[in-house]
């Protein structure tokens, strides 16, 4: 089991009205045509959407490298190390379309992951203790390192982080940037 972060991808499910669009045609399973413009078709997203997506990117990078490509990690670290290595700033996803346009990834340097906590309840159920939960009023609390004051527990830096890992991928960059890749 993994609980870090090697790569982020986009997995809003209608957050801030964001998420990815789906143009499901398959009208024998529920489907309907997928006519008129994108932004009247159905949306989702979630890690459901982010995991087969990079499972994509993988199977393009397989596809253009002729052959499987074993754990991809050691190759993103690799080209993560030289990218971050020589301009590395030019590649931060602050830079929104100013960012170098061959960056393979966008360094996530702002923000931090947040979650919900509950605190550590007895057989009775009566509040033992939080653990990393900063809990001032209610039932849920925030994910923090201390328990009596909000403090980001995993915040985004330059380079590889907890919370969003080596950064955001751009697909095309990855693949045409894999070693022994041939794009068509």
């Amino acid at each position: 089991m993994r609980d870090l972060p090697d790569v982020s991808l986009f997995a809003s499910d209608g957050f801030w009205n964001h998420w990815h669009v789906v143009c499901y045609s398959d009208p024998s399973n529920g489907g309907t045509p997928c006519t008129g413009s994108p932004v009247c078709w159905s949306g989702s997203g979630g890690t459901s959407f982010a995991a087969p997506l990079m499972a994509d990117i993988q199977a393009m990078t397989n596809q253009a490298a002729a052959g499987y490509q074993g754990n991809p990690n050691f190759v993103y670290y690799s080209l993560a190390a030289q990218e971050y290595d020589f301009g590395g700033a030019s590649c931060n996803s602050t830079l929104g379309t100013q960012a170098t346009p061959h960056c393979i990834f966008h360094d996530v340097t702002l923000g931090d992951n947040d979650m919900d906590c509950q605190p550590m309840l007895d057989a009775s159920g009566n509040t033992v203790g939080t653990f990393n939960c900063h809990l001032p009023s209610g039932t849920y609390g925030v994910l923090s390192p201390s328990n009596s004051l909000y403090a980001p527990a995993y915040g985004a830096t330059r380079g590889w982080d907890f919370a969003t890992g080596l950064g955001s991928v751009d697909a095309y960059n990855l693949v045409s940037s894999w070693p022994g890749a041939q794009l068509h």
